[in-house]
């Protein structure tokens, strides 16, 4: 890529609820698959031939430095923004830009998975000659007939056009920019992606999210540094897995995890860092943050467990996002052989799952699965 390219990842979010899912984290920083979400957004710059990152943080700048430290592709180089009054999207990367002297900008959602071809992205809004091209996805009203054009919250900016953006004050994307530009004479393109972003607005896209990575980590030839793959599942090599335990994959294991004894675990699911499942529990179709417990003939379907839940033993969970606390820990975290077993295949399980997937996931998720492109995507 060539060097007069920059690119600004935006990460303000301002939540419409408040809930439980929009209190535990800010969204770029949830983790998917192991990672922070907004890790994916700067490996798809950086594989794209992008080295220079300026976040726009809004009052976020401390947990993003400290929690990505680990996560930023080798040859990138991070600058943060944080406006001290809000100042918008538009405003946010104006302000950005201002201290970059490239003339292309890419610009990034940071609660954002992007499947876009950066390269071919940026070369088509070159040759076109825009000020602005917004990234988007056609959404079908039914029959297959085209509806919407549906904005993805990933745009290419030409310096000229930042300019226009005035240097205080609120000012959006949608709302403001783009209708000044088109009054300006200015070319605003659009540039169509053959699938819809996948992107983390509520509990439920972020399920669905962590259901496409894992579903991908799983698939993919090439298995992760420290995993081993176990049938359908990826297992860290400093997991345990006990013999007579079931995992139905897909699913992801992380470091220190450990699956007891006739413990149940159904994909798509993700377990984190020290999470562990007692004996007799079930984990279904969940995400699951470090240092969890699920006690004894627990369960837990579709729900979004966050750092130090714990699920007492014979409680039962079914679509709840738990914020956690390590007040009390049942005998279930008791220390487990440091070994890793080999998890046992349950077949009537498999049918299930992949319906149950189905007729939970948003219809893009949906779609996500059926484009064969994706698996050129690295995720890992």
């Amino acid at each position: 890529m060539r060097p007069d390219i920059s690119s600004i990842v935006l990460t303000g979010t301002y939540p419409w609820a408040n809930t439980t899912f929009d209190k535990l984290l800010p969204r770029p920083l949830m983790p998917v698959a192991h990672r922070p979400l907004i890790s994916y957004a700067l490996s798809w710059l950086r594989q794209g031939g992008i080295d220079r990152v300026a976040i726009c943080a809004n009052r976020e700048t401390r947990a993003l430095q400290s929690r990505l430290v680990h996560h930023v592709p080798s040859g990138m180089t991070l600058s943060y923004f944080e406006d001290p009054m809000p100042r918008g999207a538009a405003g946010c990367i104006r302000d950005a830009a201002m201290a970059d002297d490239a003339t292309t900008f890419v610009v990034a959602d940071g609660n954002t998975i992007p499947i876009v071809d950066l390269r071919e992205l940026v070369v088509n809004h070159r040759a076109s000659g825009a000020a602005a091209t917004v990234v988007v996805h056609s959404e079908s009203r039914g029959s297959g007939n085209p509806g919407l054009q549906v904005p993805t919250g990933i745009y290419v900016f030409e310096r000229r056009a930042l300019e226009t953006v005035p240097g205080r004050g609120f000012y959006d994307i949608k709302e403001h920019l783009i209708p000044r530009l088109r009054r300006a004479g200015e070319k605003v393109r659009t540039f169509s992606t053959r699938s819809a972003i996948p992107r983390v607005m509520n509990a439920q896209t972020y399920l669905a999210v962590c259901d496409f990575v894992v579903d991908h980590l799983v698939a993919a030839q090439e298995v992760p540094d420290g995993y081993t793959r176990m049938g359908d599942s990826l297992v860290h090599c400093q997991a345990y897995v006990a013999g007579d335990a079931t995992v139905v994959g897909p699913v992801l294991i992380g470091p220190g995890a450990h699956i007891m004894s006739s413990a149940t675990v159904v994909g798509p699911s993700s377990l984190g860092r020290d999470v562990t499942v007692a004996s007799g529990a079930l984990v279904s179709r969940s995400v699951v943050w470090r240092r969890s417990i699920i006690g004894e003939r627990a369960v837990a379907d579709r729900c979004i467990l966050s750092d130090d839940t714990i699920l007492d033993t014979d409680e039962r969970a079914f679509r709840t996002v738990m914020a956690g606390s390590r007040a009390s820990v049942p005998e279930a975290a008791a220390a487990a052989p440091r070994q890793t077993g080999m998890p046992v295949p349950a077949p009537a399980f498999r049918l299930s799952s992949g319906a149950n997937r189905w007729l939970t996931s948003p219809p893009w998720a949906r779609m996500w699965r059926r484009d064969a492109g994706l698996a050129s995507i690295s995720l890992f």
